[in-house]
């Protein structure tokens, strides 16, 4: 025999399934049936959303989202680039700022005109709060304008720009000189990325 707390958790099982599941009609099992029939036409009636969208709506959303899949593929490949070649050298969290910051900057940098001194600065002030803007261009100068052919030969790792001493030894300078090279060689990437697509 069910007693009346059994009854009332029965009853509130059956109340959470319907606040649930409100006036749904199951799917039919036996597609033979004359209710199997209406739900299937039911199914595949036309969507009346993408009916509300123009052609040249649609084209200019998917434009804007494989944009968004391309930069996700960008940033993910720059990463794993920058992790295979400077993962020794920094910290993997502040490469991943890093990572964000330049990809932010080469979307930007079409609308806006700046030197590529400028474009270093601004990759590294971030990682780099402590530096003022002018002291990060006093050290930038000389990465940005001795690569103007786009070589990085200069400052490979394990030459003086950036060396195989782990980032917790590095002073100061040596910390924002590394952000320099490593921002440099990410901005020379990306350019490369861009101009074989």
């Amino acid at each position: 025999m069910i007693n009346d707390a059994q009854n009332l958790e029965i009853q509130a099982e059956w109340d959470l399934l319907n606040c649930l599941f409100p006036n749904e009609s199951p799917y039919p099992w036996n597609p033979y049936t004359m209710e199997a029939e209406a739900y299937l036409l039911k199914q595949e009636a036309p969507d009346f959303l993408v009916e509300a969208f123009t052609d040249a709506e649609l084209a200019e959303s998917s434009q804007r989202f494989i944009g968004k899949i391309n930069q996700l593929w960008l940033a993910t490949s720059l990463q794993t680039s920058l992790l295979q070649r400077f993962a020794e050298q920094i910290p993997h969290e502040l490469l991943h700022r890093l990572v964000q910051v330049t990809t932010r900057i080469t979307q930007q940098v079409s609308s806006q005109s700046l030197s590529l001194a400028d474009q270093l600065v601004y990759c590294v002030q971030e990682l780099l709060p402590q530096w003022s803007e002018e002291d990060l261009q006093v050290l930038a100068r000389p990465f940005a304008y001795a690569m103007r052919g786009g070589e990085l030969e200069g400052i490979e790792v394990g030459s003086e720009g950036v060396g195989s001493v782990c980032w917790s030894e590095l002073s100061e300078i040596e910390q924002a000189r590394t952000c320099l090279v490593i921002a440099r060689y990410a901005l020379s990437e990306i350019l490369s990325a861009q101009e074989n697509a």
